[in-house]
């Protein structure tokens, strides 16, 4: 049986650079000691003393866990893709480490992150840990909100005090039929906690405003703008920049769209960019 095996980043220098190889085996066990036997260098990273996987490497044959299958044991057939994800790969090197630990659940649901050599399960836990606040539940916020809670980030602030309406329903969503008339933020939480119940959300119905903005934002790692004026938007700015939280600022206009991430320290921001807003009624 030969399978292809990929070899995450951190290990390819122990592979000649390669990012996957064929080997033939009939067993999980039986590949892995194929590989090891081509790539001498690469056993002390992947078994320990006595022989055993060491436990911060997980081995997945077509994407499903061999802890949830028959371990090393498990058999493979031609052509199957085998990939070992140890803990240490993923996230950003200047990326801070953290004390959080995935359940059971969480493995299976974010197992396709997992096997991501970019993500792996340090990169899960760190998204765990994260914390974003997202301004505007609409066009813009509908879809952020879905794709972060079903991505895994830890939690998640919502800031809207606006009502569901019919003509909101063709971009927005995280919204239904049967949320017309409801509050966006009421619609948001129960779809976000139906996609992925392990996500905490904070809810802020209020107008944000220059009184409450250092407030809100003082709990949140990042703070995505989504909003759909500009005096909002310049205070988004206004007040990341006074508290020193990333802006990830997006925005629509019929069929084009912008994006931009100001975070650097001593960086430009988005008043940099744009020092005052176009005049009333031109965009």
């Amino acid at each position: 049986m030969a399978v292809t095996l990929y070899v995450p980043t951190p290990l390819r220098a122990y592979t000649d650079d390669q990012e996957s190889v064929r080997l033939e085996g009939r067993t999980v066990a039986e590949v892995l000691g194929n590989l090891t036997a081509r790539y001498g260098q690469l056993k002390k990273h992947l078994y320990a003393d006595d022989g055993k996987l060491r436990n911060f490497v997980n081995v997945y044959v077509n994407d499903e866990d061999i802890r949830y299958l028959d371990r090393e044991k498990t058999r493979v057939n031609d052509d199957d893709k085998v990939s070992i994800v140890p803990s240490v790969a993923g996230g950003s090197i200047m990326a801070e480490k953290t004390d959080e630990e995935l359940s059971q659940d969480e493995l299976q649901r974010y197992s396709r992150h997992l096997i991501m050599p970019e993500v792996g399960l340090d990169g899960q836990k760190r998204l765990k840990a994260a914390k974003v606040l997202c301004i505007g539940a609409g066009g813009l916020g509908s879809p952020l909100a879905l794709y972060l809670a079903a991505a895994g980030v830890g939690r998640l602030g919502l800031v809207d005090f606006d009502v569901v309406e019919f003509s909101n329903l063709q971009r927005q969503i995280i919204h239904s039929t049967e949320d017309v008339g409801r509050s966006k933020l009421g619609s948001a939480h129960e779809k976000i906690q139906a996609i992925n119940p392990h996500v905490e959300v904070d809810l802020y119905e209020t107008r944000l405003t220059s009184d409450n903005a250092l407030e809100i934002f003082g709990d949140y790692d990042i703070i995505a703008d989504g909003t759909d004026n500009f005096p909002t938007r310049y205070l988004v700015n206004d007040a990341c920049v006074m508290t020193g939280k990333p802006n990830v600022y997006g925005s629509i206009f019929r069929f084009e769209g912008q994006a931009s991430v100001f975070a650097l320290p001593d960086g430009p921001c988005y008043r940099c960019l744009y020092p005052e807003p176009p005049p009333p009624g031109l965009v």
